[in-house]
Parts: C-alpha cells; structure tokens; sequence
C-alpha cells in the first residue's frame, strides 16, 4: 500500500462546482462531492470500463462516471433517493415539459384560477401545508400526471426539493418539525421572523424557477455525457442478483449512525407516496452495521472485475478501519489509501473532520 501525497481536501471546491452537472436538483445530506468520484473514475476507469456504486445515494457517482464517457449503475434501498438520481440522469421530453411550464407561469400571475379543488395531498397534510397552498401543490401534481415517466418524475423532484420551504415546517430544523405558533424566531437565518399564516407563497412561481434551471442543466448533461447511468432500486446485500458487472466500484457507504432520509424527506414521502424502507436501511440498527457491510461487500466481490474505491469517514470507535479490513478479508488488496480534511463541506461537520479514499484492487 502506498500514500499519495496530492490534495484531495477540495478546499476550494465552492457551490458552483460541488453543485454544477445536475448535481444541485435536490438536497441529499452527507453526499459526498462530486470531484471525489470524478477523480477516482478519471484515474481507475479505463475506456469502455463500467461503473458501479452500490450505495448511489441521489446519484452522484452516475452523474460523474457517465460525464466521462462511462456506462454507470448503482442501486439504492431508498426510493426517493433512486428517484432523484433518475431526475439527474434520464432523458425528458422537452416539449412536454415546455408547455408544463408555459402553464406554471400562467398559473404564477393567476393563482386562484389555477388552484384545485382539492386541499387534500396525504393523510394529515392540512397540518403541513396551509390550505392555499395545498390546493396549488394539488393542481401541480394533477397537471403533470398524463406525462411519461421520466417527465413526472423530474416534475415530482424539483417540487420535492422546494416542498419543505413551501410548508409549515420550521425552517431552522433538519427535520420537518411544526412548530408551537404560526409565527416564529428563524434561528438559523438571523433570528429572522417568520409567519406561516402571512407569509407569500407561489407554488407555481417557485416550480417553474426550478424546473427552468433544472432542464437547461440537463440539457446540458445529457450534451457531455457519453455514458449511460442506470440507477436501481435494489438492496446492495444482493447485488449480485441483478446479474451485471463493473469494472470499477466506487461509493460512500452509509455510516453506523446514519442519517435517517425518510424523516428527513418525511413531506416527499408522503407527497410522492413512496414506501419507507425503515430499519432494512443499513445504518439504521448500529448492531447490524459491520454483518450488513460484510454482506455487500461479498457480493460486490462476485460483480467487480476491477478497482473498488471505498469512501469513509475518521471514527473514534474504528468502524471505518474495521470496513477497510472487511475488503481484505474479502480478498480486495489495498493499493493506495488517500486522506482528505473536511474543510469546507457540511457533512458530519461536528462528529467526522477526516475522510479516507481507501482504493482496493479486485485480487490480493
């Protein structure tokens, strides 16, 4: 094993470029940033290689590796998460799309004409969303439910990545949380004073600002990529049921005390009604962590011809080290271990201030 001594702290790595391709459609907290992939993949992948990441997240991996002219698949045990790398990869119909939006902004300059009839989106949502509002996410949703798949469901994220700050929700917590009055303290935004029941929300505006954006930046993925990404949703303890095969792996596997997504997301899931995927979640029971990380791992050794790139963060209590030895175990030989410093990312920003690279390759 080997160190390398290049700087893999992307401290200067601002928003524009954490954020740029289709990276940006929604929030996905503890991701990693996509020049980490990007390096891994310009440096492991050669012409032709395919690559994998069993833990895909909202896709960042996909994005990266089919930007450089790579086929790309990963799976995902959460369904919102496999839903959001599909926005980010898959081609829309633009026409349809066009005059979706053409209806946004119409709809923008006359919201009262435009709302449904119904205030109704799931079960309990009257506490969530105020009645005005709910009739617009309402028409939103019924006026995209024709398209194609890909279409409505790149529709479904970008509402999705909006849904929160259009709620009741309180806008200073990571959870979605109500809170005690209408009117509030904004303790995360300069103590600013926030009130549900006045404050402006145009649903139709907010959509169509966001869909622009997103579809001019898909336009242009899809313009760069040469490769195809496959997202899946689908247990990484059984990769090898898929029946596929890559030549490079790389991933940031969840952590043994993993963010939990569905409370997190808790408005899209129910919006989008998608089913949760609770404790099967891998972080989700700290006693089932390294059984269930050994378990992937064995089944990306039967898949992977080639480098497997394992993306981990620095832990008191040596787990990370312990999932490095369970890719020797399994036969992978630990060929280059690369350090970086958290510097700039927001992720884990008070428990995990180091991450390693740690690079395998697929025989010992």
């Amino acid at each position: 094993m080997t160190r390398d001594l290049e700087d893999w702290d992307f401290a200067d790595a601002g928003m524009r470029t954490t954020q740029s391709s289709t990276h940006f459609f929604h929030h996905w907290t503890a991701k990693f940033i996509p020049q980490i992939p990007a390096r891994v993949i310009a440096r492991y992948a050669r012409p032709g290689d395919i690559v994998l990441d069993p833990f895909m997240g909202c896709g960042t991996a996909l994005v990266e590796a089919a930007r450089l002219g790579h086929d790309a698949w990963g799976t995902d045990i959460n369904p919102l998460a496999v839903r959001i790398a599909r926005a980010k990869t898959a081609p829309i119909n633009d026409a349809e799309l066009d005059g979706y939006l053409a209806w946004l902004s119409e709809a923008a300059a006359d919201s009262e004409r435009h709302r449904a009839a119904s205030a109704e989106l799931f079960e309990g949502s009257a506490a969530w969303f105020r009645d005005d509002v709910a009739r617009c996410l309402r028409a939103i949703l019924d006026r995209a439910s024709g398209f194609d798949d890909s279409t409505r469901n790149f529709v479904a994220i970008g509402l999705s990545d909006l849904l929160k700050g259009m709620s009741n929700a309180r806008m200073d917590r990571t959870l979605p949380m109500l809170p005690k009055t209408p009117a509030y303290a904004d303790k995360k935004h300069y103590y600013r004073w926030v009130d549900n029941l006045t404050r402006q929300i145009n649903p139709f505006a907010r959509l169509a600002h966001q869909l622009r954006r997103m579809q001019a930046a898909l336009a242009e993925f899809h313009a760069q990529a040469g490769g195809r990404a496959e997202p899946f949703l689908h247990d990484a303890r059984d990769l090898a049921s898929l029946g596929r095969r890559a030549q490079l792996a790389v991933t940031s596997p969840p952590y043994w005390n993993a963010q939990n997504y569905q409370r997190m997301h808790l408005l899209s899931f129910r919006l989008l009604g998608l089913a949760e995927p609770g404790q099967a979640e891998i972080g989700r029971r700290a006693q089932d962590y390294l059984p269930d990380m050994d378990a992937v791992i064995e089944q990306l050794t039967r898949v992977l011809d080639g480098h497997f790139a394992l993306v981990i963060g620095e832990s008191k209590d040596g787990i990370h080290e312990a999932v490095k030895d369970l890719c020797i175990q399994h036969g992978l030989g630990l060929v280059k271990t690369f350090g970086r410093q958290l510097i700039n990312q927001a992720f884990f920003a008070k428990a995990v201030k180091r991450e390693f690279v740690y690079v395998f390759s697929g025989s010992a």
